[in-house]
């Protein structure tokens, strides 16, 4: 915003100062509350490290609590699987998919692709 259009705004709205207060506070209470969110999730890191260090794949009672391991999830390496298997050869063993959106875009048009875009839900990113 140009400083004409700011004053021009607090003109209008002569509430603008305590909205933009109040909007100055909500975003210092996000960021001061994701600095809390990230120092917990590094304390729960570090106990599940220690707890994946003493227990072994299974189920175990912790008081009132049971406290699973599980393996980790297993998926295809992508690129060794290609290289010995190519799609050439084994058509079957892949899938074809729609390319990302704004690669649609480019090659079709906006307008082409509109019918068939999806908007997921709006954000806020403070930083």
């Amino acid at each position: 915003m140009t400083p004409s259009t700011i004053e021009n705004t607090e003109a209008v709205n002569p509430d603008g100062e305590l909205r933009q207060g109040l909007f100055a506070a909500q975003a210092a209470r996000i960021v001061e509350l994701q600095a809390e969110i990230a120092s917990r999730q590094e304390e729960i890191d570090n106990l599940k490290s220690l707890i994946l260090d003493s227990h072994p794949v299974g189920t175990y009672q912790a008081g009132n609590l049971k406290v699973q391991v599980k393996p980790g999830a297993r998926r295809i390496n992508a690129g060794t699987f290609e290289k010995a298997y190519p799609a050439t050869k084994y058509p079957g063993a892949y899938q074809l998919r729609p390319r990302p959106l704004s690669q649609l875009e480019k090659l079709l048009t906006s307008d082409a692709v509109a019918d068939y875009a999806m908007s997921g839900k709006p954000t806020v990113v403070v930083s």
